[in-house]
């Protein structure tokens, strides 16, 4: 049963880091196209770049549950609590029940 738990978190984890990472991605791009000199590029190029900077501003990127929810940092820390907390009495009771 051990080996189940370190299944789950193991599969768990990477999902939520993938996700942090996406989150943290937009403002990495933020940050690179303030910083990039815009004078070099053609004035179509330009005003692409400030377009998606604008739209970067104003949609921030974020994942969906079918329009239902949006899941946030607050939402996937409040599920790997829950997750790790449910495979850890899952993992004592299993440990007890072996032993009669």
């Amino acid at each position: 049963m051990i080996a189940l738990g370190h299944f789950i978190t193991s599969l768990f984890f990477p999902l939520v880091d993938m996700f942090l990472s996406f989150l943290t991605h937009s403002e990495d791009i933020l940050s690179f196209l303030f910083k990039y000199p815009i004078s070099k590029l053609s004035t179509a190029e330009a005003n692409q770049v400030e377009m998606l900077i604008t739209t970067l501003n104003i949609q921030k990127p974020v994942l969906r549950a079918s329009d239902i929810f949006t899941v946030g940092t607050r939402l996937l820390a409040s599920i790997s609590g829950t997750v790790v907390t449910y495979v850890l009495v899952a993992l004592q009771f299993h440990a007890s029940w072996a032993r009669h």
